[in-house]
Formats: C-alpha cells, sequence, structure tokens
C-alpha cells in the first residue's frame, strides 16, 4: 500500500511538474534599440520601444519608438537571433500599430498642444518602407487595432489632458472620440473616415472622454476603454455604440497607502478604488479582459474579464 501511494505522489508530482513547464515562458533574446540605428547615428539619444505588432508570416517585428519619431523594424526569422531592420520616420510621434499583412497603420502624433491636438493614419509598405496613405485623423491618436479580416482599422482619439491643468483633472477640451476607416486593397480609405461621438455615456466627465485602447474582435466589434472616465464602450463596425457601463471599483486591504514615511507597511486599506482600464483585449467574440491602470483616480491594478452580456452586471474577477 505503501509502495503504491509512493507511486501515485510520485506520478503526480511528475504530471503537475510537466504542467508548470508548460506553462513556463523562457527568453530567448532581446535586441537593444539602439543597433536599429544607422551607421554614424548618435547612439546615446533616447530610444524606446512601446507598441509591438507582427507581419502575418511571423518573420517581422514592427514597434514605435516615440522619443525617435520613427517605426523600428526587426527580422525575427530566426528568434534566437533578431537582426536590425531600420527605422522609417514618421514625421510626428507615433503611438501605436497595427499590421494587416506586410503593411503597417500606424498612428502618430502630430498636437501643437493640449488644446490644439491633431494627429494622422500613415499606411506603411514594410516591404518598400514607403508611405502608401496619411490619413488627417483629427485629433490625437493614442491606440490603433486592426481588423481580423484586415476589412478597417480602429483608432482611439485621446486628445489627452493637460496633467498640469486645474490638477489633471477630466475634463478639459476638446473631447477624445473613436475613428474607423475602411481598408481597401489593403490601403486605409481615407474618406471613408467615421467619427463615432462618445460622449455622454460616462458619468466621470461625460462631456470629455478619453479613449485609452481599442481592439476587434472576428465580429467586427470595438472594444474601447475610456480610462480617465472609468468606462468601457463596445461598437459596431459601423459606429454605433451597442453597450457601455462603468468599470467600477474595489477595495483594497493589506496595502501600503501613506507616502514618504521611509517604511513599507503593508497594513492600511482603501476603498472604492476606480480601476480605470488602460489596455484592452477580446478573448474571444463574447469575453474581453482589461489590463487596470488606475491612472487619476485609481490605485486598483490588476486586470478583470467581461463575459457574454457585455454589461456590468457580468463583471468578475478573472484571478
Amino acid at each position: 500500500m505503501k509502495a503504491h501511494l509512493s507511486l501515485a505522489v510520485s506520478v503526480l508530482a511528475l504530471v503537475a511538474g510537466a504542467a508548470q513547464a508548460e506553462m513556463t515562458f523562457n527568453r530567448i533574446a532581446s535586441f537593444a534599440t539602439p543597433d536599429n540605428m544607422a551607421e554614424g547615428e548618435d547612439r546615446a539619444r533616447e530610444t524606446s520601444a512601446e507598441i509591438i505588432a507582427a507581419t502575418k508570416d511571423g518573420r517581422t517585428l514592427v514597434y514605435t519608438d516615440s522619443p525617435m519619431g520613427v517605426v523600428g523594424m526587426i527580422d525575427i526569422t530566426d528568434p534566437a537571433a533578431p537582426k536590425p531592420l531600420g527605422t522609417v520616420e514618421m514625421g510626428g510621434e507615433p503611438t501605436s500599430v497595427g499590421v494587416i499583412g506586410a503593411t503597417a497603420f500606424v498612428g502618430v502624433n502630430t498636437s501643437e498642444s493640449y488644446t490644439a491636438p491633431s494627429g494622422k493614419l500613415v499606411v506603411l509598405d514594410l516591404g518598400t518602407r514607403q508611405e502608401e496613405v496619411s490619413c488627417d485623423l483629427g485629433g490625437q491618436p493614442d491606440s490603433v487595432a486592426v481588423a481580423k479580416d484586415g476589412s478597417f482599422v480602429a483608432v482611439a482619439i485621446e486628445n489627452e489632458r493637460d496633467e498640469d491643468l486645474g490638477d489633471g483633472r477630466v475634463g478639459q477640451m476638446p473631447e477624445g472620440f473613436l475613428v474607423l476607416l475602411s481598408v481597401v486593397d489593403g490601403i486605409a480609405d481615407c474618406e471613408s473616415l467615421v467619427k463615432v461621438d462618445l460622449t455622454g455615456l460616462a458619468e466621470i466627465a461625460p462631456e470629455d472622454p478619453e479613449p485609452e485602447f481599442v481592439d476587434i474582435n472576428s465580429l467586427g466589434e470595438v472594444v474601447v476603454t475610456l480610462q480617465e472616465n472609468n468606462h468601457i464602450a463596445v461598437v459596431s463596425a459601423r459606429g454605433e455604440v451597442l453597450s457601455h457601463f462603468s468599470a467600477g471599483s474595489v477595495d483594497l486591504d493589506g496595502i501600503d497607502a501613506t507616502d514618504e514615511r521611509g517604511a513599507l507597511i503593508f497594513t492600511e486599506s482603501q476603498e472604492g478604488r476606480l480601476r480605470e482600464p488602460d489596455a484592452v483585449k477580446w478573448i474571444d467574440d463574447t469575453h474581453f479582459a482589461t489590463a487596470n491602470e488606475g491612472d487619476m483616480d485609481g490605485g486598483s491594478r490588476g486586470w478583470r474579464g467581461c463575459g457574454p452580456s457585455i454589461s456590468e452586471a457580468t463583471w468578475r474577477r478573472a484571478t
């Protein structure tokens, strides 16, 4: 009996170990963004990879480099030995990128000020590195998503607030919105631009929505987070608001909530901390998850999942 029990325990341990091994991510390579600079360039300049996407064949990565005002490309045909493919100037601050096939759709911020936001969607052929078209977006783009069937692009126009004005509170005009553009023969059709009004939805600064992040499911439904408004909306491919609801709040216990104390003491609590969702991603056609940053009135950093009816009542802890 003891031998059988010992064998059973050993088998369970082996199975558990194998399962754990399957869930482990191991880094196989890294790439320093200065390596993408041309010969003779000042490698001491500020450079940073932020948003990243991949070509359909999985051999090329494309990333935004806001400080340098470029998009960079990396050859990962051999993932263990990434190779530099150089950068392309964007004529502004690239904030996000999506890829359809071998074509990149880059949101570029060209704003002169917080009160005069502007931006464009640059369509870039990754093979020739030539700009195919540039669409005026009418505001400051923050996030770009491409439809899974390649039929359209969604762009979150944040028109972000000045954090040094009015204690950094919303609302601050002009308001943000969502943009949808059709893609024809792999190129964005600038004339097809649809501006989706998101005002009047949130309880917090309903006059000043600040869309943060977008994603599109296979049904063509766009989920968009309004971070500073602590709100989420789902929009159809035609620009109709299908559903919207508050991201809610959470009570925190066992945290350190006092600044400048010189010690971390995890015995405090905060009630009603807003989630303020940042990134969002469809898991399937009826569920999505959000990464909650707690940027303005928050502090509940974590993530949440939303279920089939796309309503506040379906929110549950995903951990």
